[in-house]
């Protein structure tokens, strides 16, 4: 009967890897979207009595044997992914570490490396789903150009004037652990005990490194989730192979005590 059960949970570890392999795949246009690997571990292991040991014949009085494996993490690569050239002057990719810092309409800060950015009605740069850039920048209605230099600084070119005027800066921050981030959809993640408070990036030390008028790709690479599908597909049908069998196994079992 351990058989069982103990391949009943390497099923639903693959079953599982397989659905966050899905989730990776599903994002693969999504843009400064970080795929997410999974951790496994195996379970408490039971010991079995063999019999005793003597000091002439020293081994083991006991075998130890597992019960099975599970997920006990799912973490978040946050390798850069390639930036592509998209010619909007509000589009910026980060080229490196650290997130953009974004309001929602309730105060809250989250952090996101989608950098598709666009005006409100007030003129304040905002993401696609409305969230407001932190702190915040005010383009001006008559602003002919945004130039966004990779320091971070913000600066608009009007009409007729050659002049360039500087209105903000874009504050980039980096965390101690950014695998401990918890994600909260819509390209956002937010800070935890794990991943640490956010640390401000300094730009007069050249952390910050924004490129305009480009997007980070996703970091998911097509070609190794569909062999890790392949083999997770694999490990879910040797571990059926084993619940099949031990079946077998107790038929026989239970036929002979007929």
């Amino acid at each position: 009967m351990r058989a069982l059960y103990t391949a009943a949970t390497g099923m639903r570890a693959q079953q599982m890897r397989i659905d966050n392999i899905a989730n990776n795949l599903s994002n693969v246009s999504t843009t400064g979207y970080k795929k997410a690997r999974e951790a496994f571990e195996d379970l408490v292991y039971q010991t079995v009595p063999v019999g005793s040991s003597s000091l002439i014949n020293q081994r083991p009085a006991a075998l130890e044997m597992g019960t099975g494996t599970r997920i006990v993490a799912v973490q978040r690569d946050f390798s850069t992914g390639d930036l592509t050239y998209s010619g909007n002057e509000l589009d910026l990719a980060i080229g490196g570490r650290g997130f953009f810092v974004v309001q929602d309409a309730n105060g809250n800060q989250r952090y996101t490396r989608d950098g598709r950015f666009q005006r409100n009605l007030n003129g304040e740069m905002v993401t696609a789903a409305g969230l407001t850039l932190s702190p915040s920048i005010q383009i001006p209605q008559d602003a002919a150009r945004v130039i966004v230099n990779e320091d971070g600084s913000v600066q608009v070119e009007y009409k007729d004037d050659t002049d360039v005027v500087t209105i903000g800066q874009i504050q980039l921050v980096e965390f101690q652990n950014p695998a401990g981030l918890r994600s909260a959809g819509g390209n956002l993640f937010m800070a935890t005990p794990e991943s640490g408070q956010p640390m401000f990036m300094d730009t007069d030390q050249g952390m910050v490194n924004i490129q305009q008028a480009f997007l980070e790709s996703s970091n998911v690479d097509v070609a190794e989730e569909l062999i890790t599908m392949i083999v997770a597909q694999r490990s879910f049908e040797l571990t059926s192979k084993v619940v099949e069998t031990s079946d077998q196994m107790l038929q026989t079992v239970s036929g002979m005590k007929r």
